[in-house]
């Protein structure tokens, strides 16, 4: 999703928004692949507004789904490091930043 500053409504509700963020910049620390989305949606938490909520709704619907996901490193696989890296060249839509990623896998699993 592409977040905008001034897009949309006002939420309501502003210490609900801002407790499920909380919540989520939380969760970060035991599941790091959640960080890129859930600090997207706590820039906006300032000013809140349905499109935001939205997002954050969808994230919570994410975790929800892929919760009892777990690594799994098969037997016989060889055990490499491989490395990817993706980049948004002036991606962001309020403020024209570039944004990047990463992501390092071993034998057959995600580690980072």
């Amino acid at each position: 999703m592409k977040l905008s500053a001034d897009e949309g409504d006002l939420v309501e509700d502003t210490i609900m928004y801002r407790r499920i963020v909380g919540s989520l910049i939380y969760m970060t620390i035991i599941r790091p692949n959640f960080s890129y989305a859930i600090g997207v949606v706590s820039q906006f938490m300032q000013t809140p507004r349905k499109p935001y909520l939205d997002a954050v709704r969808c994230i919570l619907r994410y975790i929800k789904h892929i919760l009892q996901c777990e690594i799994f490193y098969e037997a016989k696989s060889q055990l490499q490091v491989h490395g990817y890296m993706d980049v948004d060249w002036v991606g962001n839509v309020s403020d024209r930043r570039s944004t990047s990623g990463f992501m390092f896998s071993f034998g057959s699993g995600a580690v980072s």
